[in-house]
């Protein structure tokens, strides 16, 4: 007799991969936003190490010499954009911080919906397993009644 729970269980089998796809492409977006974080990082440092020695060269070509207003004025604006791209560069380092934050979130989130997925199906399995043990017992039980008629019959005879 065929398992009656049969298309049940492959359906949770089918739910227990899906899941596990799940988990295994949130951890590769993690992974690709851990990286992102580590460039940006990489990106804010090389600024902070470059950003006194790019303001020094405005400076320098400014300072000790006979200068119009509007050079003093391109000089401040040039100081202004540097300081505006570490701004953006920190801004760029906190996105992918939380980007990153929402991608553990993903991968904490596929993983409880895989161990909960793996339970449901291992519920069906062992319930498949008992309902096997049984079939077998009472397989057993019907060859050993008939072995009784046969045996019964013969010694009616």
């Amino acid at each position: 007799m065929a398992y009656f729970l049969q298309p049940l269980l492959r359906i949770r089998t089918m739910r227990e991969d899906r899941a596990l796809g799940e988990l295994t492409s949130a951890r590769r977006a993690l992974a690709a936003a851990e990286e992102e974080l580590a460039e940006r990082r990489r990106d804010l440092d090389a600024y902070e190490e470059t950003k006194e020695e790019r303001r020094d060269r405005i400076y320098d070509a400014i300072i000790g010499r006979a200068v119009s207003r509007d050079q003093v004025d391109l000089a401040n604006e040039g100081v202004a954009r540097i300081d505006e791209e570490g701004v953006l560069k920190a801004d760029n380092v906190k996105r992918a911080e939380g980007v990153v934050r929402q991608k553990t979130e993903a991968v904490t989130s596929a993983r409880d919906n895989l161990n909960r997925a793996t339970k449901n199906r291992m519920k069906i399995d062992e319930h498949k397993s008992i309902w096997a043990a049984e079939e077998a017992l009472a397989e057993e039980a019907r060859a050993e009644g008939e072995l009784e008629d046969f045996t019964v019959r013969k010694e009616e005879i």
